[in-house]
């Protein structure tokens, strides 16, 4: 009872359903008159993200840490089964079709891999070989069965977790140099086990008009959809360049340019706040909590929403290549919105019985 009295964390909880209602209402006025299928379902999605957001959130800490390496087991057993009977969409092989919607098991290994970290690197004062090598193999059964999909974007983005907690629970600077060092030198060798299509994105990254009309297509796209907003945007609905199909993937990958296009740089500002809001929030309890369960996992989960975030927009803006990594609380996409919502409920539960 002492945990139900408790009040949420506003500057966390306010901003992130924000974001989700932001997202939905921009599906809404970007769809075709005519279909609000992909609205409907993301509405339907939302719902239940909701309802796990505030369910997660009286958990007590204690269960987050009893059920780490359970939900991180099921989630190489839902990897696995993604590549034995997974469904194909894009060309890629990472949905489970479970009836009503298709599961992205790639998206829940984000959440479960700053899970078990989390357990496995808290509470100690100096980090040794021991626990940097058992680290590195949970990430790096991650890492592969989700590169074999292929998902090169969500592989890097949980390689980078492990650096990250790593770094955060204490491990000396020159253990740390040296794998940053080992992992910089087998870049070259990396590069020549990615598929032609990745290889091309990174190339036309380095040159984008070489091919305009092929490659370099997207990203081209969303930069004249960004810049055609200016500062005020064109309005709601207004967003002509997105429902003219210019613009590649405006519900997923590339909503950060459908919204530029339609709120402008005004709008755009204001959802970096709302990003920054939660994450300098999550830093905060996460740096009082120190090498914790409740501070690692905290920091490891803002970590990922800034990256991620980070990624969508750079991709967008054409400061990195092009990768299919979702814009956090906003793209469609019901894997994506239940995992996040899911890892804030966690959050919104150890900060709540740190109060």
């Amino acid at each position: 009872m002492r945990i139900l009295k408790k009040e949420f964390d506003i500057y966390i909880i306010v901003p992130t359903i924000c974001l989700c209602l932001w997202g939905l209402f921009h599906l809404y006025t970007i769809s075709l008159e005519d279909s609000y299928y992909y609205f409907e379902r993301q509405a339907i999605w939302l719902c239940f993200g909701i309802f796990f957001l505030f369910l997660f959130s009286f958990f007590p800490k204690e269960v987050w840490s009893r059920l780490s390496y359970l939900v991180y087991t099921a989630t190489v057993f839902f990897l696995v089964l993604v590549i034995v009977k997974g469904s194909a969409i894009y060309g890629a092989k990472r949905w489970l079709d479970i009836g009503f919607f298709n599961f992205q098991p790639s998206e829940l290994a984000k959440l479960s891999l700053i899970l078990a970290l989390s357990k496995i690197l808290s509470g100690k004062e100096r980090i040794g070989w021991k626990n940097i090598l058992l680290s590195f193999i949970l990430a790096s059964l991650f890492f592969f069965l989700i590169a074999v999909q292929p998902d090169l974007g969500t592989a890097l983005i949980v390689f980078s977790l492990w650096l990250i907690l790593l770094f955060l629970s204490g491990i000396s600077l020159k253990s740390f140099f040296v794998l940053i060092g080992t992992i910089l030198a087998s870049l070259p060798i990396f590069y020549l086990f990615l598929r032609p299509y990745q290889k091309l994105r990174i190339l036309t990254y380095l040159n984008l008009h070489k091919d305009p009309l092929g490659a370099g297509w997207s990203s081209l796209q969303s930069k004249i959809a960004i810049g055609s907003g200016r500062i005020f945007g064109k309005g709601i609905g207004g967003a002509a360049h997105t429902k003219l199909k210019y613009l590649p993937q405006p519900l997923t990958d590339f909503i950060f340019s459908s919204i530029g296009e339609e709120w402008g740089f005004i709008g755009v500002s204001l959802l970096i706040v709302a990003y920054v809001m939660i994450i300098l929030r999550g830093l905060s309890f996460a740096l009082r909590e120190g090498k914790s369960f409740s501070g690692l996992f905290a920091a490891g989960f803002v970590t990922l929403i800034a990256v991620q975030a980070f990624i969508n927009m750079g991709m967008a803006s054409g400061i990195i290549p092009v990768t299919g990594v979702p814009l956090p609380f906003v793209s469609y996409g019901g894997s994506s919105l239940l995992v996040f919502l899911s890892g804030t409920g966690i959050l919104l539960s150890l900060s709540r019985e740190e109060l």
